[in-house]
């Protein structure tokens, strides 16, 4: 049996597609599943993310090689073109830049962290209104 065969025996089974819609629901959201320090680490940094691209772009194309070509582009966009910290980046400079480092000298300053810090505080009481908002909407809801 030649690859292409292989490719178009997968691209129309049944089972195929289920086994990639069981991989898509593990890879997006979390089901806790027992595995040991090392192998959820190596799962979560090492090929989570590759999975998921790819099983999204098959569910979309329902076509192992165009899944595959997908994958490999958001791969080499996410991983060299676009990560600021690659030496392939392709970013204008003032991308590149934190959003803490308001006045893009590289460094940031006191003053920054404060804002920052304040903006995260400000971010954590809303929050905080939205779920007690949420709260209150459900108690009203019930009498």
């Amino acid at each position: 049996m030649n690859p292409m065969e292989v490719f178009n025996t997968l691209n129309n089974s049944k089972y195929f597609t289920g086994i990639m819609m069981i991989l898509l629901n593990i890879g997006s959201r979390f089901v806790e599943i027992k595995f040991s320090d090392s192998m959820e680490s190596f799962i979560r940094y090492n090929i989570a993310r590759e999975v998921l691209i790819f099983t999204m772009a098959w569910m979309g194309t329902r076509d192992i090689v165009v899944a595959l070509v997908l994958t490999a582009s958001f791969m080499v966009l996410a991983e060299f073109l676009l990560n600021h910290k690659s030496n392939y980046c392709i970013l204008p400079d003032k991308y590149k830049y934190l959003k803490v480092d308001t006045n893009q000298d590289g460094k940031i300053s006191d003053s920054e962290i404060n804002k920052a810090i304040e903006t995260l505080e400000k971010a954590r009481k809303q929050k905080e209104k939205e779920r007690n908002s949420e709260f209150l909407n459900y108690y009203h809801s019930l009498t």
